[in-house]
C-alpha cells in the first residue's frame, strides 16, 4: 500500500512532464513547480516558527532558570550554561551531520555548486537543535545561517523524493533558503535576493518565480504564526543633505575593512581550534569558556546581538564602549563559531555594523553637527554596510536591513554605503565570508570560484561522461517514453547508425505527441535546435551554453557529428576541479 502511495503521488508531482493530474486539475510544467515552490514556502516558514520557539523557550527554561541558579557568581553566572551548551553541541555536530558545525551557508553553496543541490535530510533536525542549543545558551551566533541550512534541506528532501534534476533541485534548495530568510527575520524581499545572490548566484525567470512564492508563502506562515512587527525597532531617518551621500560611502569603505578583519579572526581563531590536541567533541566547550569570560565584560556579547543592535540605533552606548564592544563581538563570533559551534554570522555581523556606525556617526555629528543625520542612522547603515562587504550580497544587505528598521529613509545611504564596501572589500580580498571556507575545502564550484583563465583553457571533452539515452529516430514515442522515464531522464539524443547526431527528442513533447497520435515515432517530435559543442570548446563555454540554453544536458560530437558524451553542470566542475593545481589555505 505504501509502495503504490508512493508511486501516485510521484505520479502527480512529477515535474519533467506537463499534464499531470492535481485534484482532477490538469496542471502544466510552471504550475506545478509554483505549487512546490508553495510547499517548500510552507514548511520553511513552519521550520522558521519553530525554530524560533525552540531558541526562546531554551534561552528562557533552561538556559535562563539555570543563570538564575548561578546568581551568585555575579558576572559570571551565564558561564555554566555557555559551556553545558558547548558540552552538548559538540558531539551533536561532529557524530550526527557534521555538515551542521559553523555558520551553514557555505554548506549549502556546496551542496548546489557540487552535489546538484543534494542535502542529507539529517542536517535539518540537527542544524536546529545544534543551533538553538548554541545561541538559548549564549554563544555569539545567529539564526541565519541555521534557517538558511534547514529550509535548503527540506527544499533539498523535497526535490529528491520527486526525483527532480540537479539544476531543479538546487532551483529548490535556493527556494528553502529564501522561505528560511523570509520568514525568522520578517523580510520576504531579503529572502529572495539572498536565495538568489549567495545561493543560486544567478537571476532567471523561474529562479526568480520560485524563490519569490516560497518567500512569500513563508513570510505569510511566520505573521499568522509569531505577527508583523519588525525585528527591529529603530527611528525612521532621512538624508540630510546631498553631499552626506559621501559620508555614507566612506563609512562602507570603513565596513569593508573592518569586515576583512572579522573573516580573518574568524578563519584565524577556526585554525588554531583545529589544531588543538583535544577530541573535537570538546572544541565547542573550550571556546563557550572564553565566551563566557567575554560575556563577563558586557551581556552584550553574548547571543546573536539583536537587543545589542536596539541599544546601539537608540545610541545607549557610549562612543569608548563601542569599540571595546566591537571588537569583544568579533572575537566572541570567532571563538563561538571557530570553536565549533553551530549558528550563523549574519546577527553578530549586524550588530559589528551597528556599533561601528553609531561609533562613526559620533564623530561626523561632531564634524558636521548641521548637516548629518543623527548617529542612530550611521548605525543602520553601518549594519548593512558590514555584512554586504563579508558576504559580497549588497541587494540582501540593503533589502534585509530595510526591512528589519523599516526605515524608509536611508534607501539612498544604504545604497552609496554597501556598494563602497562590496567594491572596497574586493580590492583588498578576493573571497566572501561564505567563500572562504568552500576555497579552504576545495569544494567550489568554477562560477564561485571565479577562475576564468583556468576555465577559458581546459577542454569540455573532459567533462564529456560517455553515459547518456540515446535512440534513433525510427523508434516508437512509446518506447522512447519508457527509456525516459526509466533513465529519470527528461531528453533523448536521437543518433544515427554511426553516433552521428541527427537532433534530440524532449520527454514533454513526447507525452503531447502521444496523446495526439498514439502510434508516432521519435522523427515526429525531433528538434535540432538544442545546443551542442565540439571539441574546441572551453569549459567556460560549454557552461555558458547551459545557461543560455535553459538545459540540463549538453552534447558534445565530435568533427564529424557523431556523439562523445554529454556534459553537465556537475561534470563540468569535476572537470575544473581535476584541472585545477591544489589550492592553498587562506584566511
Amino acid at each position: 500500500m505504501a509502495r503504490r502511495t508512493r508511486f501516485v503521488l510521484g505520479q502527480i508531482f512529477q515535474v519533467r512532464t506537463f499534464g499531470r493530474q492535481l485534484a482532477g486539475i490538469r496542471l502544466t510544467e510552471n504550475q506545478t513547480f509554483a505549487f512546490m515552490a508553495l510547499i517548500v514556502g510552507l514548511a520553511g516558514g513552519l521550520a522558521a516558527v519553530g525554530f524560533h520557539y525552540l531558541i526562546d523557550f531554551l534561552h528562557e527554561e533552561v538556559f535562563g532558570r539555570l543563570a538564575e541558579w548561578a546568581d551568585d557568581l555575579g558576572p559570571f553566572k551565564y558561564m555554566p550554561g555557555i559551556v553545558i551548551g558547548g558540552l552538548l553541541v559538540g558531539p551533536l555536530v561532529t557524530r550526527a551531520a557534521s555538515e551542521a558545525r559553523g555558520h551553514g551557508v557555505p554548506e549549502v553553496m556546496e551542496a548546489v555548486n557540487r552535489r546538484g543541490g543534494r542535502i542529507r535530510t539529517r542536517v535539518a533536525s540537527v542544524k536546529a537543535v545544534a543551533s538553538a542549543l548554541t545561541i538559548s545558551s549564549g554563544g555569539s551566533a545567529g539564526r541565519e545561517g541555521p534557517i538558511v541550512q534547514i529550509g535548503s534541506a527540506l527544499g533539498s528532501t523535497l526535490a529528491r523524493s520527486f526525483r527532480m534534476s540537479d539544476r531543479r533541485r538546487s532551483t529548490f534548495v535556493a527556494a528553502g533558503a529564501a522561505a528560511g530568510i523570509a520568514a525568522i527575520f520578517n523580510a520576504p524581499l531579503a529572502g529572495v535576493f539572498f536565495a538568489l545572490e549567495v545561493i543560486l548566484r544567478s537571476f532567471t525567470a523561474r529562479g526568480f518565480s520560485t524563490v519569490v512564492i516560497s518567500a512569500v508563502a513563508a513570510n505569510a506562515v511566520w505573521r499568522v504564526l509569531v505577527g508583523d512587527e519588525s525585528v527591529l525597532s529603530a527611528e525612521v531617518h532621512k538624508l540630510i543633505h546631498p553631499t552626506e551621500l559621501l559620508l555614507y560611502a566612506f563609512l562602507g569603505v570603513v565596513a569593508a575593512i573592518v569586515a576583512v578583519g572579522f573573516v580573518r579572526l574568524l578563519y584565524l581563531v577556526e585554525d588554531r581550534f583545529d589544531a588543538l590536541p583535544v577530541l573535537a567533541d570538546l572544541r565547542p566547550a573550550i571556546g563557550a569558556v572564553t565566551v563566557g569570560i567575554l560575556g563577563a565584560i558586557s551581556i552584550d556579547l553574548l547571543g546573536s546581538g539583536l537587543r545589542g543592535i536596539d541599544k546601539a540605533l537608540a545610541g545607549e552606548f557610549a562612543f569608548r564602549f563601542l569599540l571595546l564592544l566591537l571588537l569583544g563581538k568579533m572575537l566572541a563570533t570567532a571563538l563561538t563559531l571557530g570553536s565549533g559551534g553551530s549558528g550563523g554570522i549574519f546577527s553578530p555581523s549586524l550588530f559589528i555594523g551597528a556599533l561601528l556606525g553609531s561609533a562613526y556617526g559620533e564623530i561626523v555629528n561632531q564634524l558636521f553637527p548641521d548637516s548629518t543625520a543623527p548617529a542612530g542612522a550611521y548605525a543602520v547603515v553601518g549594519m548593512a554596510a558590514v555584512f554586504a562587504a563579508a558576504a559580497q550580497a549588497p541587494m540582501s544587505s540593503i533589502f534585509i536591513v530595510f526591512e528589519m528598521t523599516n526605515d524608509f529613509g536611508l534607501i539612498m545611504p544604504l545604497m552609496a554605503a554597501c556598494a563602497a564596501a562590496t567594491v572596497a572589500y574586493t580590492a583588498i580580498k578576493k573571497d566572501s565570508i561564505y567563500e572562504v571556507k568552500l576555497r579552504r575545502k576545495d569544494a567550489l564550484g568554477s562560477a564561485a570560484l571565479n577562475d576564468d583563465q583556468l576555465m577559458s583553457q581546459v577542454s569540455l571533452v573532459g567533462a564529456a561522461e560517455a553515459k547518456y539515452a540515446a535512440t534513433q529516430k525510427t523508434v516508437s514515442l512509446r518506447h522512447a517514453i519508457d527509456i525516459m522515464k526509466r533513465g529519470r531522464e527528461e531528453m533523448l539524443l536521437v543518433v544515427s547508425a554511426d553516433r552521428a547526431l541527427q537532433g534530440v527528442a524532449y520527454l514533454k513533447d513526447a507525452e503531447l505527441k502521444i496523446q495526439e497520435t498514439p502510434d508516432s515515432t521519435v522523427q515526429e517530435i525531433l528538434r535540432d535546435d538544442h545546443p551542442v559543442a565540439h571539441p574546441g570548446a572551453t569549459l567556460e563555454e560549454g557552461m555558458q551554453m547551459l545557461e543560455n540554453g535553459n538545459t540540463d544536458l549538453l552534447p558534445v560530437l565530435d568533427w564529424n557529428d557523431r556523439v562523445m558524451g554529454v556534459a553537465n553542470r556537475v561534470s563540468i566542475v569535476k572537470a575544473h576541479e581535476q584541472a585545477a593545481p591544489p589550492a592553498a589555505d587562506e584566511s
